[in-house]
């Protein structure tokens, strides 16, 4: 009877071995809030951010504003530090926008770091735009600083009602950013023009470049909170995971115990190990009232009186006083059988997720320790009635009749156990139907675990290797690279296999192979083994394959075209060169102005037909060899850009990274700044930027030319549209298009042109110089 007995508590702890954080106590306890974001800005940019942040889809966002001090006698950098201090709090984070020089000698505050330019003009337009104006003796300020100019040339110890020379000596003239949010009054203007003694300008920039700098930087707070929560629950799921074993193992043990004593004694055994206190007690309850608290140690107290702990009785939980334990009542089908007493957790900030998975097996508990009293009780019985058998002949009905009951008892416990090996079939099928070929390694590599689609692709059954090492059992396990595979999953770490080809089997066939080490924790975190997850990759090599034969016939059939269209290309340029020579000729010997006419005609035409002719032997190596990973920085040094170059300062900006483009970038890149030559006028800068846009890679082209007409925008990539040949453009943007990668160009005419090229995501690298 004991055995029905223990197979029944196993088949319940089976069954909910799957849903122990659904069972009682606390339904859902929340994760800490996103830490806040405050935003440290100037008052001379308030209206500016405050409008970007407003339309950025991000909570937890607070701006502070600190006084002007870049030029004020009142506003020092300490006061400015003092203010920032007192704004944050532990756990939240502070993006200064700002001087750099409060960054630069480390004066910022914990928590709070320098973003953006290096100046708050530098919010609203890009710095070297900035600086074209201060190199030219331009003063810039923005629409906030323009409102009360009064107040901060009076901080600087100037008196705004008298005009002064100090400025006019040394500066040009007045530059105002406006980005159309600030009103800028006619009479600010004309005032401060009378105070400086200098012309004012005011030049539309709007708030793009400011709302361009503010998303990047909240975003990317964002996304950097977002991947620390991502590897928190990671590492609290693992460890909910190990937690749930312990408790399996509880629940497994307790099952095969018929003592309530030793029920209890592996209770808190278990407790001890899961939550480390200082103190964990039980206190059994019977009919007739409480019973002595059993403690672990035995010599340890308890860290609630009495009172609370009858107090539970009626309620889920209850935590102590100090906020480091709990009691639960143990309860069986409405009754408390006993308080469940732990105090002094090892860590106090955890004691929800404690009381959640105790909570979790609190049922059980309740369960074993009625089945024991049951058990206890049903032993007395029997040993009774035996004991009467001999004395009492007239008693016989009245063990017949507790004999039935024993029988029905025995018959539930037949089924429950039966209902116990459908549920082991059913997990073991799950397993055991799995896609992917699954083997269980014990520290000393010996196999512990090996299913199905693990026999199918190796061709090796469980039941002859269990308990075997894997050196053992697969040859091809014993090479080197395959050996650092397993030590590196055995010293905790997550590793991907590079791809391997098994031996061909009996049938001929090959089969290809991906496979992640992983290692296995017990309860204390310590690793005890690895887990191997292997997968058929055969169909994907076959495809991969089918792929590299279909491009090279594809690269076959190209050479052919090639011959023929280089053959026909020089066919056809001989001829027009006959045609040019006897129009040249012609011209020279003909007098008659309409023929003359006509015969200009022929020649135009005839140049035209020779760019068009050179311009199919440059389109037709679009494609032509497999585009490759290339560096910006190497292709821009090239020779022939190089040459181009000539007058012309170049600068590239960003980290080193590839892209992934036809083997034609050289021929964008120098007709970009072929372009800039031709047509800019007065390019004297060329400038490279390269910069992240979420998960696509944005590499712009500017220069400081004269750029290009709005209405010309859109048209300057169709075929035949330009001023020279008309294929330069509409031939960058067939290269780049062929990996995906789109071209824009969004400069302001008079300014420059500036070309934006998206690389989309998996088409560019970071690479370590």
């Amino acid at each position: 009877m004991g055995r029905f007995r223990s197979r029944y508590l196993m088949r319940c702890c089976m069954l909910s071995g799957m849903q122990l954080e659904n069972m009682g106590g606390i339904r859902s306890l929340s994760e800490d809030p996103m830490s806040d974001l405050i935003l440290f800005i100037c008052e001379t940019v308030k209206e500016e951010i405050t409008k970007v942040v407003a339309d950025i889809p991000v909570q937890n966002i607070k701006i502070c504003v600190f006084p002007h001090y870049c030029t004020s006698g009142t506003h020092r950098p300490d006061s400015i530090i003092s203010f920032m201090s007192e704004q944050i709090q532990p756990g939240q984070t502070g993006l200064f926008f700002g001087d750099t020089d409060l960054s630069r000698k480390g004066l910022l505050p914990p928590g709070i770091s320098h973003v953006g330019p290096h100046t708050c003009s530098g919010l609203l337009a890009p710095e070297d735009f900035i600086q074209s104006f201060i190199s030219q003796g331009s003063y810039v300020i923005n629409p906030g600083w323009l409102s009360s100019w009064e107040r901060y040339v009076t901080e600087m110890g100037f008196n705004p009602q008298s005009s002064t020379s100090y400025y006019s000596s040394n500066l040009k003239e007045i530059v105002v950013l406006d980005t159309g949010l600030v009103p800028i009054a006619e009479e600010r203007i004309a005032s401060l023009k009378v105070f400086s003694g200098l012309p004012i300008r005011v030049i539309q920039v709007g708030i793009s470049h400011l709302s361009g700098i503010i998303r990047a930087e909240i975003l990317q707070w964002q996304a950097d909170h977002i991947q620390a929560d991502c590897k928190k629950e990671v590492s609290s799921a693992l460890e909910t995971t190990a937690r749930q074993m312990a408790v399996l193992t509880l629940l497994s043990d307790i099952s095969q115990v018929s003592e309530e004593k030793e029920v209890i004694s592996r209770i808190l055994t278990t407790c001890q190990l899961l939550f480390a206190p200082h103190f964990v007690g039980y206190l059994p309850l019977q009919s007739d009232g409480p019973e002595e608290m059993i403690r672990m140690p035995p010599d340890s107290e308890s860290g609630m009186n009495n009172e609370l702990l009858f107090s539970v009785t009626d309620k889920d939980y209850l935590f102590s006083p100090d906020g480091t334990g709990f009691c639960v009542p143990i309860i069986n089908l409405q009754e408390t059988v006993g308080i469940l007493e732990i105090s002094g957790v090892s860590v106090p900030s955890r004691i929800k997720e404690y009381l959640n998975l105790t909570l979790s097996f609190t049922r059980f508990l309740g369960l074993a320790i009625k089945n024991a009293r049951s058990w206890q009780e049903l032993k007395q019985t029997r040993d009774a009635l035996e004991s009467a058998n001999s004395e009492l002949h007239d008693k016989n009905e009245e063990l017949l009749a507790i004999s039935q009951e024993l029988q029905s008892s025995n018959q539930e416990l037949i089924t429950s156990q039966k209902e116990l090996r459908e549920s082991e079939q059913f997990i073991k099928g799950i397993v055991n139907s799995a896609q992917a070929g699954i083997a269980v390694l014990d520290h000393d590599f010996r196999i512990l675990f090996w299913n199905p689609e693990m026999e199918r692709l190796f061709g090796i059954f469980y039941t002859t290797i269990m308990g075997k090492s894997i050196y053992e059992i697969i040859p091809h396990f014993l090479l080197d690279q395959t050996k650092s595979l397993l030590i590196q999953g055995l010293s905790g770490k997550t590793v991907q296999a590079p791809d391997y080809e098994l031996p061909a089997s009996s049938s001929g066939k090959t089969t290809w192979i991906s496979a992640i080490f992983n290692p296995i924790f017990d309860i204390s975190q310590n690793i005890i083994g690895v887990i191997i997850n292997v997968y058929d990759i055969t169909q994907r090599k076959e495809s991969e394959h089918d792929l590299e034969r279909a491009y090279d016939a594809i690269h076959i059939a190209q050479s052919k075209l090639a011959i023929l269209s280089s053959v026909t290309r020089h066919d056809i340029l001989n001829r027009v060169m006959v045609i040019s020579a006897y129009s040249g000729m012609l011209l020279e010997n003909v007098s008659d102005e309409k023929a003359l006419k006509q015969l200009k005609s022929m020649a135009i035409a005839s140049k035209d037909i020779q760019h068009l002719i050179e311009f199919t032997k440059e389109y037709q190596e679009l494609g032509y060899k497999k585009p490759a990973w290339q560096l910006i920085r190497n292709v821009i040094n090239s020779r022939s850009i190089q040459s181009v170059l000539t007058g012309i300062e170049l600068s590239i900006q960003g980290d080193p990274v590839e892209i992934y483009v036809d083997l034609m970038l050289e021929k964008v890149l120098y007709n970009l700044v072929e372009n800039s030559k031709r047509h800019g006028e007065t390019v004297t800068v060329i400038t490279i930027k390269i910069e992240e846009a979420g998960e696509e890679l944005l590499v712009t082209y500017s220069d400081n030319g004269v750029g290009v007409a709005e209405d010309e925008k859109k048209l300057i990539f169709k075929q035949g549209h330009g001023k020279n040949t008309g294929m330069g453009l509409f031939l960058i943007r067939e290269i780049l298009g062929l990996t995906h990668i789109t071209i824009r160009e969004c400069g302001v005419p008079g300014e420059g042109v500036r070309f934006e090229m998206k690389v989309p995501k998996g088409g560019w690298r970071r690479i370590t110089e």
